[in-house]
C-alpha cells in the first residue's frame, strides 16, 4: 500500500469514527438530556478521531520496530546458516535464494525473499539488490550485516572469515540478551508473588480480623479487590512478562 493510499484510509477512518461517536453520544443525550451528557458529546467526538488518527499514524512505526526485533532475534541463527552454506562454496545469491524458502527464520526469510525477487525476476545484480535491502530493512543489525557482505564482495575478499566473526559476535550478543531477559522475568515473577498473591492475601486476613473485632466487614472493598483490582493486576503482569519474554526461537 502506497503512503497516499494509507493516509487516505486514515482520513476516512477518522471521519467515520467522528460520525459514529457523534451519533452514539447524540442518541445518549436524547435519552438522558443533561448538561453532563452534552459535555460527554463534546469530549467523545473530540477524543475518538484523535485516538484513531494517533493509532493509525503510529502503526507503521510500531510494525517496523516489531519486524526489526524479529529480525534481530533470528539473526544469530541465520548467520550460522549462511556461514555453513558459504563454507560449502555457495555464492551469496544462491544463499539468499535458499534462505527465502525457510519459514523458520521469520522476518529474515521475507528480507531474503525481497533480495531473491530482485535478482531472479528483475534481473538486478547481487550488489544492487543488497544495496536496496540495506535501504529498506527495519533492523540495524541486519543492515550492518548486509553492509559487511557488500563491502567484502566489492573488495574481492573471502566471505568465510567475515561470516565466522558475525556468527561469534551475534551468538554472544544473543546469549547476553537471553540472560538479561531471564533476570528480568525472575524479578517480575518475584514482584508478582509479592504484589498480587501475598499482599492481597494478607490484606484480606487483616480486614477480616478488623471486621470481626469492630463488628462489621467491608464487603464492597473485597469485591472491588477481587473482581477489579486483582484481574487488572494479573493482566498488567501478563503484558509485562509477554513483552519481556518475546517469542521463543
Amino acid at each position: 500500500m502506497l503512503y497516499k493510499e494509507y493516509y487516505s484510509m486514515v482520513l476516512m477512518n477518522i471521519i467515520f469514527g467522528f460520525i459514529v461517536s457523534f451519533i452514539s453520544t447524540l442518541i445518549f443525550y436524547i435519552l438522558v438530556p443533561h448538561p453532563i451528557t452534552a459535555l460527554i458529546i463534546l469530549i467523545v467526538t473530540s477524543l475518538v478521531p484523535m485516538i484513531i488518527g494517533l493509532i493509525y499514524l503510529s502503526l507503521p512505526t510500531s510494525k517496523a520496530k516489531t519486524r526489526g526485533k524479529n529480525i534481530d532475534r533470528y539473526l544469530p541463527y541465520v548467520t550460522n546458516f549462511i556461514n555453513t552454506m558459504s563454507v560449502a562454496g555457495i555464492n551469496p545469491a544462491e544463499i539468499f535464494e535458499t534462505l527465502s524458502t525457510i519459514e523458520l527464520y521469520g522476518e529474515v526469510q521475507k528480507e531474503a525473499k525481497k533480495i531473491t525477487t530482485e535478482i531472479e525476476l528483475m534481473g538486478i545484480d547481487t550488489i544492487t539488490a543488497l544495496q536496496h535491502a540495506i535501504k529498506i530493512t527495519p533492523s540495524d543489525k541486519f543492515k550492518e550485516f548486509l553492509q559487511g557482505i557488500l563491502g567484502v564482495i566489492q573488495s574481492g575478499s573471502q566471505l568465510g572469515p567475515y561470516f565466522d566473526r558475525c556468527v561469534e559476535r551475534y551468538m554472544e550478543e544473543d546469549l547476553v540478551e537471553r540472560k538479561r531477559n531471564l533476570e528480568s522475568l525472575a524479578i517480575m515473577a518475584e514482584s508478582f508473588v509479592v504484589t498480587v498473591i501475598a499482599f492481597p492475601l494478607f490484606l484480606v486476613i487483616i480486614i477480616s480480623i478488623m471486621g470481626m473485632t469492630s463488628g462489621g466487614i467491608s464487603y464492597e472493598f473485597m469485591f472491588i479487590l477481587a473482581f477489579l483490582v486483582l484481574p487488572m493486576a494479573y493482566f498488567g503482569f501478563y503484558v509485562m512478562m509477554k513483552s519481556g519474554m518475546g517469542e521463543s526461537v
